[in-house]
């Protein structure tokens, strides 16, 4: 097969004439911001995807340049693949230290903290697909695999968050990360179910040819259930964000007492379900205000805040910006 990676050519990054704009992203626990991290608007329009305005899957190219330092990381209730497309530099994630060169390819779940530190007099191309888990199944049968996920719950003693470069398998991920970003970018009919495919099929590549998940039969039931939940929980929260919404509530819909599921929650979101729906609110306000003319007041009171100055504190706290920078 092709190794399309190999015929890409990247020239000095700041010489491309491509929209640039500052990188913030709600669904993360700290501000992408960091140093300077900048997204290229490379397609017609956002490259989400999303079902009855929910989100399942996002996709950006990012340019960092060598003021970019994210020793501290961050972390996300997302799952993530990063493809380093140009660059070098160090990836911190948890307590390991990757050495980045171009063509990695990195595998993270929602729980790690990670970040990166592009060398000096460095540029970094960094390719990012973020994805909840419940992308991998069909809505309309509630059909799911949960094997899919092992790479992300389901580790071996053998993991390694980097991908092994000599692995044959690499390269046709890459290929496969590469047809992903031009089903993005053309958006031909149905390019979400394209998208929904390659991604699968990337899934299946790292069980098959990686020898970094386990075997273990009663594990994998359990996680299936346990993901089952979590969608169950996430689903309601989607449709009841805007609403106050109790802990209790939550726990009572799995079958919890409050504090274990709270526990549970974060295991799969890296985060609590209390974080979770702020920022839920916090992301959807952000839409608001960069699409509509509506005051303050009233996206707060639409996204579920009480007043005006308990949504200035969530907000400021969650993107470290206030809702008229959106502006």
């Amino acid at each position: 097969m092709e190794d399309r990676h190999k015929t890409l050519k990247y020239p000095s990054l700041k010489s491309r004439n491509y929209k640039v704009q500052n990188v913030l992203d709600a669904n993360f626990s700290a501000p992408l911001d960091t140093g300077s991290a900048q997204k290229y608007d490379m397609f017609p329009s956002e490259s989400i995807i999303k079902l009855n305005d929910r989100f399942l899957i996002n996709f950006n190219n990012y340019f960092l340049d060598s003021s970019y330092n994210q020793i501290e990381g961050h972390s996300h209730h997302l799952l993530e693949i990063s493809y380093v497309k140009k660059g070098i530099g160090k990836y911190h994630i948890d307590n390991t230290i990757y050495d980045i060169s171009q063509g990695d390819i990195f595998i993270i779940n929602n729980i790690e903290k990670h970040g990166i530190v592009v060398n000096p007099n460095n540029e970094m191309l960094n390719m990012v697909i973020h994805f909840e888990p419940r992308f991998i199944w069909s809505v309309e049968n509630n059909f799911f695999d949960s094997r899919y996920l092992k790479i992300f719950y389901d580790r071996s003693s053998n993991f390694q968050n980097k991908l092994d470069r000599n692995n044959p398998a690499t390269q046709h991920i890459r290929n496969l990360l590469l047809e992903i970003e031009e089903e993005f970018s053309s958006k031909l009919p149905e390019y979400e179910l394209m998208v929904k495919v390659k991604l699968l099929n990337l899934l299946v590549l790292l069980i098959r040819h990686f020898n970094y998940v386990q075997d273990n039969p009663e594990t994998s039931s359990r996680n299936r259930q346990e993901l089952l939940h979590i969608n169950k929980v996430i689903d309601y929260i989607d449709q009841n964000y805007t609403q106050g919404i109790r802990l209790e509530e939550l726990a009572n819909l799995v079958f919890m007492n409050p504090s274990y599921f709270s526990t549970f929650f974060k295991k799969y979101n890296g985060i609590s379900p209390t974080e979770y729906i702020a920022r839920k609110r916090v992301y959807r306000a952000i839409e608001y205000l960069k699409s509509t003319n509506k005051t303050v007041l009233d996206i707060a009171i639409t996204c579920g805040f009480n007043n005006t100055s308990s949504f200035n504190k969530v907000f400021k706290k969650i993107t470290g910006k206030t809702p008229s920078d959106y502006r």
